[in-house]
């Protein structure tokens, strides 16, 4: 909540060009459902030439704060942010383009946001790569990607890189990020952990360890570990044959989404 007296200092350091006054304002009168007041001061962004002021115009526009969206708009603003150096605006340009089909020209805003370490840029130009459904995939590429993204201290994208490098054959390697990832119970890499055990992919076999990995992703309601520890208690791999936690751990598998 703002005070009036803080308000009236917004108000001070909007008049003179202030764009993140200017910005706080609108914010603080679309929360008031002042939609007028916050179109006033948007008004004032056009006129500022600024990377700043592009781009909370383009986010206006593509969020469409004052009712309806406009896409074109808010791509013309994005693009002049871009044009100023704003690599979050070629971002969020990009978002756009991939949206409207038009993957191709998203493509050298998100290698700009790359070439300056913009980490969104460039885990959005990886998973083009990996999916391969509006660019060519390529698998090598995602992973040099998203290594960077690892280099410049994300750690979150560890799952991701293992499972590049899953689909790459590169098992040692997908261990070992599938390892660091199950040290923060990331759901996707206890799976994945227990997969390269229950396999002997990347290390030695070991149903035990399998199980183990598997039940810590059960217990976090990852579904694909629910339904292969209920095929273990159904077999009595590496653990006591109980038919009826099987029938249960699968009931779970089912209602937290998993098909067979």
């Amino acid at each position: 909540m703002i005070s009036p007296y803080e308000l009236g200092k917004l108000q001070e350091r909007a008049s003179i060009g202030d764009v993140n006054a200017i910005g706080e304002l609108i914010d603080f009168y679309l929360s008031e459902n002042d939609v007028k007041h916050a179109q006033m001061e948007a008004e004032r962004l056009k006129y500022i030439s600024s990377s700043a002021a592009y781009r909370k115009l383009g986010f206006i526009y593509s969020n469409g704060l004052f009712g309806e969206t406009d896409f074109n708009l808010a791509k013309s603003y994005f693009k002049k942010a871009y044009e100023l150096g704003d690599e979050v605006s070629g971002y969020n340009l990009a978002l756009i383009l991939i949206k409207e089909g038009n993957a191709a020209e998203a493509v050298p805003y998100l290698t700009t946001g790359v070439g300056n370490n913009h980490i969104p840029s460039i885990k959005l130009l990886a998973n083009l790569y990996i999916k391969g459904e509006v660019l060519s995939k390529d698998l090598n590429i995602a992973l040099a990607l998203l290594k960077k993204v690892y280099e410049l201290g994300e750690l979150e994208v560890v799952s991701s890189l293992g499972k590049v490098c899953y689909q790459l054959k590169n098992y040692d390697e997908a261990f070992k990020y599938f390892a660091l990832g199950a040290q923060s119970k990331d759901p996707d890499s206890l799976y994945y952990l227990g997969l390269c055990y229950a396999n002997g992919l990347g290390t030695r076999q070991d149903f035990q360890k399998a199980r183990f990995y598997y039940e810590q992703g059960a217990n976090l309601n990852e579904p694909r570990c629910l339904y292969n520890l209920s095929l273990y208690y159904r077999n009595g791999v590496g653990v006591e044959q109980n038919l009826l936690m099987a029938d249960n751990l699968l009931e779970q598998a089912r209602l937290h989404g998993f098909k067979n």
